[in-house]
């Protein structure tokens, strides 16, 4: 065996959602900003990212980040976060799994005895302050994180899709632009053995809202795009607030709950006066796992009146891997069929 490169990566999920989260051998990426870096990123080095989620190393509903060094000195780390068909922003169940692995794994002090610990991510969408709870030393319990200011872009949008046909939905913001409509108007149900249909469904979506509707964040010029879907409907556990299923990427089903699909459906609800300052939300996802979610404070986002949402869950570390990279094997750079 021979190899040019090397790279590790801490393997987690949270809420059943999949985090796998490469901590070394990354080229050195530029920019002044974790968002120019993540530009480099796909300019340069996506080969890098098909290789580490893609199979024969990773999977068709893979998803991960690449930690690195903050630009932002308030930070104690960058983050770029990826999937199998690109980039992501801002994402909350890998923010969370960050933030577990960091602490777990001893990348930041913790003071003997202590209950929680406070974790500052820099990331395309903005900083992220995070405090994971502790159990015993820096075993962590859960991590709750404030978002990035979210808010209710336009509401009741109608859409003309493909095999479906007109459907009305609302577009939020939560790290990432939304379309998120109840799962009933396109006349199906959150169900695990439902779930290629809404991924399919969703796509058609995704793909036509993209075609018909212009967005484009007020003070971060380089997202004006609808990245997720995010279908709603009453939850199975009666202690949830509502269920929902987010698909993104190359039509990939999240396993959890979602956490800025949480904050965007927070901001939503609050938008239209149906949630409260600090009132209790708790998202269900399609395994019902949860998310724990509050609207911290009202704020505005330019001219755009938003929140700042907090989001709480629970991952956990679930293997470290050390990659090679061969450079005879013809599928080092990662293969998917669909």
């Amino acid at each position: 065996m021979q190899f040019t490169k090397m790279m590790t990566a801490i393997d987690s999920h949270t809420a059943g959602e999949a985090a796998r989260i490469i901590t070394s051998g990354v080229p050195r990426l530029k920019g002044n900003t974790i968002a120019e870096k993540k530009q480099y990123l796909i300019d340069n080095y996506d080969d890098i990212r098909t290789a580490v989620m893609l199979e024969p190393r990773g999977h068709g509903e893979m998803f991960g980040a690449f930690l690195m060094e903050p630009v932002n000195p308030e930070a104690d780390y960058g983050i770029v976060f990826m999937d199998t068909g690109g980039y992501l922003n801002m994402c909350g169940h890998n923010t969370i799994a960050a933030v577990t692995a960091i602490v777990e794994t001893g990348m930041v002090d913790v003071e003997p005895g202590a209950t929680e610990k406070k974790v500052v991510l820099d990331t395309p969408a903005g900083l992220i302050h995070a405090t994971a709870h502790l159990k015993e030393g820096n075993q962590v319990e859960s991590v709750s994180f404030q978002n990035v200011p979210s808010f209710l872009y336009k509401k009741d949008v109608k859409v003309n899709v493909p095999d479906i046909g007109e459907v009305t939905l609302d577009i939020s913001f939560g790290g990432s632009f939304f379309a998120i409509l109840p799962v009933s108007e396109v006349n199906e149900k959150i169900e695990a053995d439902n779930s290629q249909k809404l991924a399919d469904i969703g796509m058609k979506i995704l793909h036509a809202v993209n075609e018909q509707v212009e967005v484009q964040h007020p003070t971060l010029s380089h997202i004006k795009t609808v990245d997720l879907v995010e279908m709603y409907g009453e939850p199975k556990d009666a202690g949830s607030t509502l269920q929902n299923v987010v698909i993104f990427g190359d039509g990939q089903v999240d396993r959890s709950p979602c956490g800025t699909g949480t904050s965007a459906k927070m901001a939503t609800l609050h938008a239209k006066g149906k949630l409260g300052i600090d009132e209790k939300f708790v998202y269900e996802s399609i395994l019902k796992t949860k998310f724990y979610g509050r609207v911290v404070k009202e704020t505005k986002e330019g001219d755009i009146p938003a929140i700042i949402p907090e989001v709480t869950g629970s991952a956990w570390i679930t293997g470290f891997n050390q990659f090679v990279f061969d450079p005879t094997d013809p599928l080092s750079n990662g293969f998917e069929l669909k």
